[in-house]
């Protein structure tokens, strides 16, 4: 039992264990941040902290039993996850999505699960063969993907189901997949989703924008163009395209992207708000939270926002940026921690994230257990596109998708499968195979030179 121990806390890896703890730690600090803030939300920190309790067991969890244990009941997990995901349609919405299963007293996110369920059915699939290498060859990992991302965009949960492909890649990309086949995957998709579809104008609708508009003609087409907007008090609302045309004196059609014409109108309309930042009757509309999330990370300057009292010069300006940012405490918790402990508070948080990632590359590095290697990949890489969706998100890059922050945003099943992840994490580096035959997925190396050692051996 002693030396059990001992060996769990010689090869544990403590500077991971640190930066989780750290961020837990961001999280319910923040989280209090909102609360002080809106009162309609007073507990949830409470509540986080029993969640970071739940999670921290489950992560010891993980970290005792052998991953490859776990990797024996892929399959069966990742079934049931998809069983998750199928039952959750049927439960009533909350926030105009099927998102939670509630049980008892607490609500189950399949969503969260799924994510994490597949990376161990991917890691386990990919572990042994080459046969990803070749083109048709990815039909399969592609085709289990698509089966989570479907379902949970009928949730409809767009952010989530964005995870799976940078995941896949990441995955893929590891075991040894070629780069050229990949970017083709890429640019099939691409094309698909802005190849240009025809929308009609409404002619009530066309009358009423058409003296703010100019004519461009060119042959028989007719191209308009909203007048400049410094001319414009209140410019027209129009909808997203590559451009409005005319053909003779046929219809008027804007031609729009077709992942535009599948996407739900909510969904359109934060797209919008994200493409059109500084239209006047966007930032009022589909561009409200972006606007207020930017004035919320401005509030904290350099080092945080400044204290309430003692004049104009220390007014806080935070709490009244924090009552009009919907979903402060959940997707938009990066503006909270921007906007409380300022530039120097935004950067420590991306540090502790960024111990996790260079420390995990460390331990995908140095493990030759492929489905250990692989397990190691699909969290990093998991964790990674998430902080960067959603910091991005925050900061205006990227169209707001409902994306949490891992470890730090508000809820309890994504802090719960979070901390299982880095608990996998830490139980490949605990967990060193030996090597008996080549390295894995190492295809198409040259020999290494044989040492000098060797070459008189040779001689001999």
């Amino acid at each position: 039992m002693f030396l059990a121990v001992k060996r769990y806390l010689r090869y544990t890896n403590w500077p991971i264990i640190a930066a989780m703890l750290a961020l837990i730690v961001f999280g319910v600090m923040a989280i209090r941040v909102s609360e002080q803030a809106n009162p309609s939300i007073a507990g949830q920190s409470a509540k986080q902290m029993k969640y970071a309790a739940v999670g921290l067991l489950v992560f010891l969890a993980a970290t005792i039993v052998p991953y490859p244990r776990v990797g024996r009941i892929a399959y069966p997990l990742f079934a049931f996850t998809i069983g998750l995901l199928i039952v959750v349609l049927f439960t009533p919405k909350i926030n105009n999505s099927h998102r939670w299963i509630p049980l008892w007293l607490i609500r189950v996110q399949p969503s969260e699960i799924a994510k994490l369920s597949y990376i161990i059915m991917l890691a386990w699939y990919l572990r042994f063969g080459d046969r990803y290498r070749r083109l048709r060859g990815l039909v399969m990992p592609f085709g289990l993907a698509f089966i989570p991302m479907g379902l949970i965009l009928y949730e409809p949960d767009l952010g989530t189901a964005l995870l799976f492909g940078p995941t896949l890649y990441f995955m893929l990309f590891m075991a040894g997949a070629k780069l050229r086949h990949l970017l083709v995957i890429v640019a099939i998709g691409l094309a698909v989703m802005l190849f240009p579809v025809p929308r009609k104008v409404d002619q009530a609708t066309l009358k009423i924008q058409a003296p703010r508009f100019d004519v461009l003609k060119y042959g028989p087409l007719k191209f308009y163009r909203v007048r400049d907007p410094l001319e414009l008090s209140r410019p027209p609302k129009v909808p997203v395209s590559y451009f409005r045309v005319q053909v003779g004196d046929g219809g008027v059609y804007d031609v729009q992207p077709l992942s535009l014409r599948v996407l739900m109108r909510r969904q359109v309309g934060r797209i919008e708000g994200w493409l059109r930042q500084g239209h006047p009757r966007v930032v009022l509309r589909e561009g409200f939270q972006l606007r207020w999330s930017l004035i919320t990370i401005c509030a904290g300057r350099w080092k945080g926002s400044p204290r309430a009292g003692g004049g104009d010069e220390n007014f806080d300006f935070l709490p009244l940026a924090l009552n009009q940012l919907p979903e402060d405490h959940t997707d938009f918790i990066f503006s909270v921690i921007g906007g409380r402990w300022g530039l120097a508070g935004a950067l420590a948080l991306l540090a502790m994230y960024a111990i996790i990632i260079i420390f995990g590359i460390e331990i995908a590095t140095i493990t030759y257990d492929p489905f250990g290697r692989l397990l190691a990949v699909g969290v990093l890489g998991l964790l990674l596109s998430q902080v960067f969706i959603n910091v991005s998100m925050a900061m205006g890059l990227m169209p707001i998708t409902g994306m949490t922050l891992p470890l730090v945003s508000y809820g309890g099943t994504s802090l719960v499968v979070n901390c299982a992840a880095l608990g996998l994490l830490i139980n490949v580096a605990q967990r060193k195979a030996i090597l008996l035959s080549p390295h894995p997925f190492e295809y198409g190396r040259k020999k290494d030179k044989p040492t000098n050692i060797e070459l008189a051996m040779r001689h001999e």
